[in-house]
């Protein structure tokens, strides 16, 4: 039969292509062909109804996120001084200081929350200048210096909820 193999081998690379994007993390709906559409993976379930279209895709989070109005509650709100012990979760905004017992050899910690992420800058005991840069809610755990950990929860705009622990 003349074209057959060139039609099967044109919807072979269609699904290919349309399976290669999909695993990229694209949304189907902006990676399948009208040609591609019909074929479906005997894994996947069939979709019921048409998702709408959004230009970020949802997804279960393993750190739960802020709403799109406000930042999750710290377990202890805004009292910077409760981290003194380097175990505290506190809201922070941009251009804080956060002051550790002496006893962790680091000098008063600044903080800087802008571009969704936080800096914390701080001078070790024996002089060093340590800088955790650009730290993120979603980077797969907190970042230590000197025993004590510094990880961010959320933020937005030029709040953020961290927490610190050792």
């Amino acid at each position: 039969m003349p074209g057959g193999p060139t039609r099967r081998m044109a919807l072979v690379s269609a699904v290919t292509v349309a399976g290669l994007l999909t695993g990229c993390g694209a949304p189907a709906e902006e990676t399948a062909s009208p040609a591609a559409a019909p074929a479906t993976s005997p894994t996947s379930p069939a979709p019921s109804s048409p998702a709408p279209s959004s230009p970020v895709a949802s997804s279960p989070s393993a750190t739960p996120s802020p709403t799109a109005s406000s930042l999750p509650k710290a377990r202890n709100g805004t009292k910077l001084r409760a981290c003194r012990d380097a175990k505290c979760e506190v809201l922070v905004s941009d251009g804080r200081t956060i002051t550790l017992d002496a006893r962790w050899g680091l000098a008063p910690v600044q903080v800087s929350v802008e571009n969704d992420s936080v800096t914390f800058r701080m001078v070790t005991a024996s002089g060093m200048q340590a800088t955790l840069s650009e730290q993120t809610p979603d980077q797969g755990g907190p970042s230590t210096i000197n025993d004590v950990d510094f990880e961010v929860l959320a933020v937005k705009g030029k709040k953020a909820v961290i927490k610190i622990t050792h």
